[in-house]
């Protein structure tokens, strides 16, 4: 064990030589040049949604649109009054390239016209995908699809909680509710930012943020994060065991998915603990068989395991309920649900973290919640205090390499808390570290 130990404090020392001997290269190239060099590319076009330039030329003319709801590609080009046949080879043109019944109410349009009538039409699939059709010399209409490349950043991203996760990231960054959402889920298996978190808990992510024409647009993959919850650190890297199945483990080479999720909601109060209680229908004391959890009707219900259907119906104590049947003798129980979703019957097979149901106020109810029950060879279990397994570690041919890319990973948030080195400095080192790392992330 401790050759093993001196082995990996080595390798790690040396994966820090080459960090330092990166930054020194790059401060020789600052000494050559007076800055990074960093060449522009040319931008040939506006790629923001529904920003068009208009055209200087009189004889050029251009519309721009939103999908209304109901729309289709005929009547859109119906409503600009353009000949049925224009139309027709429009439409036959466009189903060779795109599945017309993906045409979203929403969605931004342009049409353009010359002197000689309709010279192009583009339709914004995506923030960086659009469809165009246009005429060609020999008149006819021709099309493609275009999808302008992200500009990936590499950066880091710090703070203390004040409220909810979600609050906290929305008031310090850019689309932070999308990524608290991200965060939430990297963690629900260890953390209940429903009841868990507190003011002062920390985080620190080293992700990808992606960048249209400059702009922010929205974020890639999180390559490794801390959080600090309680004072007790949890924290998980991006590694790709095989290639392509990317996954999230511990340090220590846990995985972070484990057998259970915390919790089928995701966000709830606790209303209802497990054991006996005071029933609020009936009046009487009775054991109380799982946990109640508070939410808006309709909230999505999902699996907290993977498992199969074993029974789903209605009856006037659970009012709508599922029952899901899990590896190891476990099963769950989902009550009083407004519905089930389609599809949901017994003996399907159904993964963790797919919906199931939805919260409702069905049976004997007095209010909307969720009633969430785990047994183990029929004994009844208090979801909260689960000691859940996890699922497959790294494997022990890939322990090595994990190690390895782990230790420039974690070596790289250290980095990145530092005050000393700029921002550029460390986008360089970042890009220059994960080269190193490849396809292990």
């Amino acid at each position: 064990m401790d050759s093993a130990i001196r082995s990996y404090r080595r390798k790690r020392f040396a994966l820090i030589l080459i960090l330092i001997f990166l930054i020194v290269v790059f401060y020789m190239k600052i000494c050559r040049t007076g800055s990074p060099t960093n060449p522009k590319k040319e931008v040939k076009f506006n790629s923001s949604v529904g920003n068009y330039i208009p055209s200087s030329d009189s004889d050029n003319l251009s519309f721009n649109g939103k999908v209304r709801r109901g729309d289709n590609l005929f009547t859109i080009l119906s409503s600009e009054n353009l000949d049925n046949s224009l139309i027709i080879e429009i439409i036959s043109k466009t189903g060779e390239i795109y599945d017309l019944r993906k045409i979203k109410a929403g969605n931004n349009y342009l049409i353009n016209y010359d002197a000689d009538g309709f010279q192009s039409f583009r339709y914004d699939i995506e923030k960086n995908k659009y469809l165009e059709l246009f005429r060609v010399g020999s008149g006819r209409v021709e099309g493609k699809i275009v999808v302008i490349p992200y500009e990936i950043r590499i950066e880091l991203i710090e703070g203390s909680i004040n409220g909810s996760l979600y609050e906290t990231l929305t008031n310090s960054e850019k689309g932070g509710g999308e990524l608290a959402e991200h965060l939430a889920t990297l963690y629900e298996y260890d953390i209940d930012f429903n009841r868990d978190i507190r003011k002062g808990d920390s985080f620190l992510i080293l992700l990808e943020k992606r960048y249209l024409n400059g702009a922010f647009s929205g974020y890639g993959k999180i390559i490794a994060s801390e959080f600090i919850n309680r004072g007790k650190k949890t924290s998980v890297v991006r590694f790709a065991a095989d290639p392509g199945k990317n996954s999230y483990y511990h340090p220590d080479g846990r995985a972070v998915k484990k057998m259970f999720l915390r919790c089928p909601l995701p966000f709830m109060r606790l209303t209802s603990r497990f054991g006996y209680r005071r029933h609020p229908v009936t009046g009487f004391s009775a054991a109380h068989n799982g946990i109640d959890l508070g939410a808006p009707r309709g909230t999505t219900v999902r699996a907290t395991a993977d498992g199969r259907i074993y029974q789903a119906g209605y009856d006037r104590i659970r009012g709508r309920y599922i029952v899901m049947s899990h590896g190891n003798k476990y099963r769950t129980h989902y009550y009083h649900l407004a519905g089930i979703k389609k599809g949901i019957r017994r003996g399907k097979w159904v993964n963790q973290g797919n919906v199931i149901g939805y919260v409702g106020n069905t049976g004997r109810s007095t209010g909307p919640h969720l009633h969430y029950g785990l047994q183990r060879s029929g004994r009844y279990l208090n979801p909260l205090r689960l000691n859940s397994p996890s699922r497959e570690p790294v494997k022990k041919r890939d322990r090595e390499r994990f190690n390895n890319s782990s230790g420039v990973i974690f070596t790289l948030l250290e980095i990145g808390k530092s005050n000393i080195l700029n921002n550029s400095l460390k986008q360089f080192i970042y890009r220059s570290a994960l080269e190193i790392v490849g396809n292990n992330i």
